[in-house]
């Protein structure tokens, strides 16, 4: 009888095939947790913002009360000078504000479509390598089932007569290595 090496690893003949399944509540928890991250990211371009706004207030204020000083030291046409200062400053204010309202919505808007299309891109790739790996099986089952069918057949006879079983068995063997190594 011939050499029977395939370079199989002893690893592969050893092991407990190395897989382990997820249940439902495993995927649901992974996809939480990239809806977490969505929403941590979202919460962090808004703590920006609110902090900018912050900012704009305090400054607002602090001409405010400047106005208000200067209101309290002049007369009657220095407050109508305040008020259309106010007014001024407060349209630039609210196209401040407008602005970057503008902004994180844009950046929200653009952060969630790239993890929308890095989703479907990855969503997309899975089911090509499902079909491609269903495929893959049906052939493998399609060589070893036959064999695993015709050793049931007779159950009650104690021998098996099968001449020239070795090379039979390496013929199935390199088909079975060509299918799952693409060689």
């Amino acid at each position: 009888m011939g050499s029977f090496n395939y370079d199989i690893p002893q690893e592969y003949l050893d092991s407990d095939f190395g897989f382990t399944t997820v249940d439902a509540d495993e995927f649901n928890r992974q996809h939480q947790v990239e809806g977490d991250i969505s929403r941590e990211v979202a919460g962090e371009v808004s703590d920006s913002l609110v902090a900018k706004i912050l900012q704009v207030e305090s400054k607002i204020d602090a001409v405010i009360t400047k106005l208000n000083n200067q209101q309290v030291s002049g007369g009657e046409d220095s407050n109508v000078d305040l008020r259309l200062d106010l007014q001024r400053i407060e349209e630039k204010v609210d196209n401040i504000v407008s602005m970057e309202t503008n902004e994180l919505s844009r950046a929200i808007q653009d952060q969630g479509e790239g993890i929308r299309a890095i989703i479907d891109e990855v969503e997309e790739r899975k089911s090509g390598l499902e079909i491609q790996y269903k495929t893959k099986l049906e052939e493998v089952e399609k060589l070893v089932l036959p064999l695993m069918i015709n050793l049931t057949k007779n159950p009650d006879q104690e021998y098996l007569y099968w001449p020239d079983r070795a090379s039979k068995v390496r013929d199935q063997i390199n088909r079975i290595l060509t299918l799952t190594r693409g060689g």
